[in-house]
C-alpha cells in the first residue's frame, strides 16, 4: 500500500525594495543622507511641516555633474555645498509646484540656493539640486520667510 503525502505548495517570499534599517529610533535609508532639518518655528511660519532634510546620492551626483565648475571654484564637494546651504539659509522662496528654495544670501550679486520637495511617502524633505545663482532670479518668486 502506498501512502499519499500531502505536499503544501511552497510560498515564495515577495521581493522587497531596498531594506530600511531602523537603528536607535532612526530610520536609515540606504541611498539617503541627512543634511539638516526644517525646524518647527520656520515650518510654522511658511505653513509647512517640520521635518528632516535628506539628499539622495543620485542628486549629489547630479549636483557634481551640473555644477562642477562652480563647486571647484568655491572649493566645495557637493555634500559640503548642500550642508552649507541647509545650515545657513536665511530666506525661503516658493519654488515650482510644491518645492521650496532655501537661499543663503550674503549681500553679493550671487546666492547659494537649494531646491527641495517634501517626500510624502518618506516623511522628509528631499534636496533635488543646489547651485549658485544670480540674486535677480528671485525677483518674481514669492518670499515665504526671511531671517
Amino acid at each position: 500500500m502506498t501512502r499519499k503525502v500531502n505536499k503544501k505548495p511552497t510560498v515564495k517570499a515577495k521581493p522587497t525594495a531596498k531594506k530600511v534599517v531602523k537603528k536607535a529610533n532612526k530610520v536609515l535609508l540606504p541611498t539617503y543622507e541627512k543634511v539638516g532639518r526644517l525646524k518647527q518655528p520656520v515650518a510654522k511660519a511658511i505653513n509647512r511641516k517640520a521635518a528632516d532634510i535628506f539628499i539622495n546620492q543620485n542628486y549629489l551626483k547630479h549636483i557634481l555633474i551640473r555644477h562642477k565648475d562652480e563647486l571647484e571654484a568655491l572649493g566645495f564637494t557637493p555634500k559640503a555645498f548642500v550642508d552649507l546651504a541647509v545650515e545657513n539659509f536665511n530666506m525661503i522662496y516658493e519654488g515650482t509646484e510644491e518645492s521650496l528654495l532655501l537661499v543663503m544670501q550674503n549681500g553679493k550679486p550671487k546666492v547659494v540656493a537649494i531646491e527641495m520637495n517634501f517626500a510624502l511617502k518618506n516623511g522628509f524633505y528631499e534636496v533635488k539640486t543646489a547651485t549658485v545663482m544670480e540674486k535677480n532670479f528671485f525677483k518674481n518668486k514669492k518670499l515665504l520667510w526671511e531671517r
